[in-house]
């Protein structure tokens, strides 16, 4: 009997002492501070849209973050502040163990730039093929859709997205104008001709018959004789040379 009075004693013992220490961890949690802000931004071949002391300066003209009280700091808002940059992909934020608020930032990646008119400042077209305002610390190096709108650019896009992961392709164009019709013309890097693409329809086909005229005058050492290049012809290519 006495044994079972001793165990009972003990387990209320316990659970006190467990209660104490959770009320104390809580208390202790409740006046714990962050003592500094640490930002982390992916780099995203090369291209720097976002840097870490931007974010950290977006951040800061929102809350002090040191010396504030964890409890009163919404890691929501926080998101909403960088947010409100536009080059930002993703935000993660967590409290670290050292009081330290972690932010780590990814970045949105231009695939194209598209000039629309000249009293209409330039923008980016996305990996998501959503506008992305040009920034004013760098210039991507990616292709220039010249387009009536940010509508007409829907075939341009596909083209650059298409062959983006192409590194011949990828560095050949240089330019794509979408024309009256709504066809592609585009301005390679390399030779004096504009290659009239058509529209993106049997785009394999299209790309493997350039590459053939290409490397054919090439070799020949030709090929600037040529000013225009048409694609859309089935089996064939049209070439027309400078008289």
């Amino acid at each position: 009997m006495i044994r079972r009075i001793l165990s009972i004693a003990t387990a209320v013992l316990l659970i006190l002492g467990c209660g104490a220490l959770v009320g104390f961890s809580v208390e202790r949690e409740s006046n714990a501070r962050y003592l500094k802000l640490e930002v982390d931004v992916q780099e995203i071949d090369g291209m720097f849209f976002v840097d870490a002391a931007g974010v950290s300066d977006q951040i800061l003209a929102n809350d002090s973050i040191a010396g504030t009280f964890v409890a009163d700091l919404s890691l929501q808002d926080v998101e909403r502040w960088v947010r409100e940059i536009p080059a930002v992909n993703d935000v993660q934020i967590y409290p670290g163990l050292d009081r330290t608020l972690h932010v780590s930032v990814s970045q949105r990646k231009p695939l194209a730039r598209v000039h629309t008119a000249s009293e209409t400042e330039d923008f980016y077209i996305d990996t998501e093929g959503e506008q992305l305002p040009l920034s004013p610390y760098y210039t991507a190096r990616v292709p220039v859709i010249h387009a009536p709108s940010f509508e007409a650019t829907a075939e341009a896009f596909a083209l650059v997205k298409a062959t983006q992961a192409d590194p011949l392709w990828s560095a050949f164009i240089d330019q794509i104008e979408v024309t009256a019709d709504g066809t592609l013309d585009v301005v390679p890097r390399i030779g004096a001709a504009r290659i009239h693409l058509g529209s993106v329809d049997r785009l394999d086909e299209k790309l493997n018959k350039l590459l053939v005229f290409y490397t054919e005058h090439v070799e020949r050492g030709n090929l600037n004789v040529y000013k225009r290049i048409d694609l859309t012809y089935t089996d064939q290519v049209v070439a027309q040379r400078y008289y």
